[in-house]
């Protein structure tokens, strides 16, 4: 009988199907890994996508504001590529003091010292400008209209002012977005909080009750709603230039895409869909899902995304067992207060009088725990576990006994050991 490791924090389970039939493996395609970042990264930078290389862009004498993602998006490891993109600059006679960076923090806490120097490195850390975002701060704002959706544009002064902006990040499914990177990085990236609130708001249908937008999901680029917002907001803006990184499973670089900032993402998109949208024939009754280990299940919040990809994965009413140690607990101070509210009704109410990501994270979990029935292997106290709706387990032989009495005696099994990075597409 085989085993499969499943990743629970730094260490690992060994699971074995005892009764019941497997349907599906979920694994990501394999990929092979750049094996010279400093090459891969010269070759993106003069050979874009969809727009001119950059030598025919920045001139020298403008300043070039460079956008990263925050301490919360460290898997991109920015710092290994953000110096090869510097560099190539003051080859284009832009010297250090003609640029700077923004950490695009969306609505997220601000950077410490030690975090602004994880994010770009040493070396540019003691190099060059780094500033935060805080889209609550009315003054670092400029207002720039309004999307047709609605939205109020607001963005940080300093990339409006900027002669050239060049986008970075990383590509991965977005439980809402439909893919990340690209245009993120300006909305919610460097957007004032009334433009997130209003962009993010367009993932539910208007009016009173009406429930989650199905179209802002994962693996949804047309159609979406808040996406297309996004992406407006960004055109307008209008960045200069896109560097975005897409990564393997265990955090290795597959593939660099640079250019225009749209042209350019939906490629790296459909690298992201070949590595880790995976084509099941059917839904499963159980479904056994690990986030993948430490980062990605530091938290519950983290651990949300497995539960939105589990979802695709697994018929209505069906068992969801999920590893995720959450040894940083929710992850959000907010995340438990969401959960004063006891119909999914209520809460989203509360999220369109006042969104927020966490809100919105409580939102996903509180569906989940409604439409599914989650089993949680994690550190997290039993009483918390069922204040979220869920069914605690202290043991993984406690967690599989649990999962098998409710999903019946032979169950059709779907496997998730890559949880948040894989994306069950049915055939």
């Amino acid at each position: 009988m085989a085993e499969y490791p499943f990743k629970y924090g730094n260490t690992q389970y060994n699971f074995k199907i005892e009764r019941g039939e497997l349907l599906h493996l979920l694994k990501p395609r394999p990929a092979v890994p750049i094996a010279d970042v400093h090459q891969k990264c010269i070759e993106a930078l003069e050979n874009p996508i969809g727009t001119l290389p950059l030598r025919q862009i920045i001139s020298p004498g403008e300043n070039v504001l460079l956008i990263v993602s925050d301490i919360t998006r460290a898997w991109i490891r920015t710092n290994q590529f953000l110096v090869h993109i510097i560099n190539y600059l003051n080859g284009l006679s832009i010297p250090d003091q003609d640029i700077s960076v923004l950490i695009a923090l969306g609505t997220h806490r601000p950077s410490t010292e030690e975090e602004k120097k994880q994010i770009v490195g040493e070396e540019i850390y003691n190099r060059i400008a780094i500033y935060d975002h805080d889209c609550f701060d009315p003054g670092q704002l400029e207002n720039l209209g309004t999307s047709s959706a609605g939205t109020p544009i607001q963005i940080h002064k300093r990339v409006v002012a900027a002669d050239r902006v060049i986008l970075t990040g990383g590509i991965v499914f977005h439980l809402f977005a439909g893919f990340g990177g690209g245009a993120k990085g300006i909305v919610p990236g460097v957007a004032g909080l009334e433009t997130i609130q209003h962009n993010h708001r367009l993932t539910f249908y208007e009016g009173e009750s009406a429930g989650l937008n199905p179209d802002a999901c994962s693996n949804k680029i047309e159609g979406n709603p808040m996406r297309q917002d996004i992406t407006e907001i960004c055109r307008r803006v209008n960045p200069d230039f896109l560097f975005n990184a897409v990564l393997d499973a265990e955090g290795n670089f597959i593939e660099f895409v640079a250019g225009d900032f749209e042209a350019a993402w939906l490629k790296g998109c459909n690298t992201i869909r070949q590595l880790y949208g995976i084509e099941v024939k059917e839904k499963a009754d159980l479904i056994i899902a690990s986030a993948g280990g430490y980062p990605k299940d530091i938290n519950l919040y983290q651990s949300v995304k497995t539960m939105d990809n589990c979802i695709f994965g697994g018929k209505e009413d069906s068992v969801i067992l999920l590893l995720a140690e959450c040894r940083d607990g929710l992850g959000a101070d907010e995340f438990l207060e969401w959960f004063q509210y006891d119909t999914l009704e209520k809460m989203e109410a509360a999220l369109k009088r006042n969104f927020t990501v966490p809100g919105y994270a409580a939102y996903k979990a509180a569906y989940v725990a409604k439409y599914r029935k989650l089993v949680l292997l994690s550190s997290l106290e039993d009483e918390v576990v069922g204040r979220l709706g869920f069914i605690p387990a202290r043991s993984m032989e406690e967690a599989i006994s649990l999962a098998y009495s409710l999903a019946g005696e032979q169950p059709k099994i779907t496997l998730m050991p890559y949880g948040a990075n894989t994306l069950p597409i049915l055939a």
